[in-house]
């Protein structure tokens, strides 16, 4: 299951917190936008329409004029652009007007006389009111006058405003999180760093990860980390102290104790019985003697210093091939070695030797000794790989995933093999130590093939040791 990343959820957070608060900004310009527009249009209005109202009665007073040929008077002269001005009867009854507006009929709306500014009211059949603004004052006991213009929100700029405002709301809302996520790539960038440092840490007791940390949380969490690691570091010394020191105190008295069995052996008259308990005793001390040995063999490679000079896994497994083969001592066809002349990792070359060394003594303890025994080096990308193959009977299914845990020992050879199951759980460890793998499967010889994958040492990293 993928699990979503820390940079995508805060993404998506960040997105919804842009556009909520980009669609917020639109909404509230557009709102005080047309709050004002609409408040200075309509103020506006009303003071026209009682400067009308007035001057019609000024003209027709001044002139001796009727009401109606004051008014008429007074428009012409007055005339304003966009704006209509009306004399109406009480019976509602136009009795003059100056100004055209496109859809504005004198019979189609009501407007409430000395009222502030507003929309008039559409009467049935009419056009929808709210294109118009309009106010009326009376003129006199007997007419009303009544000044009415565009919406200000109907105009086309107004409009275009409002549309462009809306149209940039979703790219206002890519562009925060494009932004967003370049930040956050930015700020998150040593939590990446930090967990390059934990891949590549090795079980030290001394270890710490030394990151730069320029928040105070990931300095919190860098610090949390290497409290962890030097309290397992301190327990994991222990432990490989207490290892290192108990197989030191053992070998001395397993010496002695075998010292002191073969001289019963051979300087005591011993009848059948007792010298077939002499010999499992021998063969008893020499298990813990070897117990002891693969104990500090555990111990060493999990604790010495790893040198970091360059190593050619085809002459180790050269070499490992020449050890088996002196050891075996022509009792069996020495292993073959498939290799080319050169492919460099970077490690201990005696810490190399003995994991592929332990992989070729498992072949050849568990496959027989008539068996073939295969050692195969290649390369794959930026990762070199040593196999050791061979033809026995191999590794049942339901042993594999344990037979590299410490003192395991398959029930199948448990009783038939000699051994302290400690030679693979060596070879993992040393292949972990190089930052490396190992693993168990089928061979194509019909037994079991061991490999072991680790980092190969490219032309740059031998720069740069």
């Amino acid at each position: 299951m993928n699990r979503p990343t820390l940079i995508g959820q805060l993404l998506r957070v960040h997105t919804l917190v842009v556009a909520v608060a980009c669609a917020l900004l639109v909404l509230a310009t557009m709102a005080a936008s047309t709050t004002l527009l609409r408040n200075r249009q309509d103020r506006t209005l009303e003071a026209i329409a009682v400067e009308v109202a007035n001057g019609v009665e000024v003209e027709a007073a001044e002139e001796h004029f009727t009401t109606i040929r004051g008014a008429e008077e007074y428009f012409r002269e007055t005339r304003l652009e966009g704006y209509r001005f009306e004399l109406l009867a009480k019976d509602g009854t136009l009795a003059a007007s100056d100004g055209k507006l496109p859809g504005w009929s004198p019979d189609g709306f009501d407007v409430a006389v000395d009222a502030l500014a507003g929309t008039p009211r559409p009467r049935e059949g009419a056009l929808r009111g709210d294109r118009f603004r309009a106010c009326a004052r009376w003129c006199g006991s007997d007419y009303v006058v009544r000044v009415i213009t565009s919406d200000v929100l109907d105009h086309t700029d107004v409009r275009w405003v409002g549309g462009v405002l809306l149209a940039a709301l979703p790219l206002a809302t890519l562009i925060g999180a494009l932004l967003g996520r370049a930040l956050f790539s930015r700020r998150l960038r040593p939590l990446g760093r930090l967990e390059e440092a934990a891949a590549a840490s090795v079980a030290d007791p001394d270890v710490t990860l030394r990151v730069e940390a320029p928040a105070r949380e990931i300095a919190t969490l860098r610090d949390a980390f290497n409290g962890l690691l030097a309290r397992l570091g301190d327990a994991l010394a222990r432990e490989r102290r207490f290892t290192q020191e108990a197989s030191h105190e053992l070998r001395t008295p397993l010496a002695a104790i075998r010292g002191r069995i073969e001289r019963l052996a051979t300087e005591g008259q011993l009848t059948a019985n007792q010298a077939a308990h002499v010999a499992t005793a021998l063969r008893e001390v020499d298990g813990l003697s070897a117990l002891a040995d693969a104990l500090l063999l555990l111990a060493r490679s999990e604790s010495a210093p790893l040198p970091a000079l360059p190593v050619n896994l085809c002459d180790v497994a050269r070499d490992v091939a020449r050890r088996q083969a002196s050891k075996d001592d022509g009792a069996s066809a020495p292993p073959v070695v498939e290799a080319p002349d050169e492919i460099l990792v970077r490690g201990s070359e005696e810490l190399l030797a003995c994991a592929v060394s332990n992989l070729v003594e498992n072949a050849r303890k568990f496959a027989g000794a008539g068996s073939r025994i295969r050692i195969r080096v290649v390369e794959d990308g930026a990762t070199a790989t040593i196999a050791v193959a061979d033809n026995g009977p191999g590794i049942a299914a339901g042993d594999r995933e344990r037979i590299f845990d410490r003192f395991y020992r398959a029930s199948a050879t448990r009783a038939s093999q000699a051994g302290v199951g400690l030679g693979l759980a060596v070879a993992k460890t040393i292949a972990l130590r190089h930052h490396g793998t190992i693993e168990v499967g089928a061979s194509d010889l019909g037994g079991a093939e061991l490999r072991i994958a680790i980092p190969r040492l490219t032309t740059r990293q031998e720069a740069s040791p």
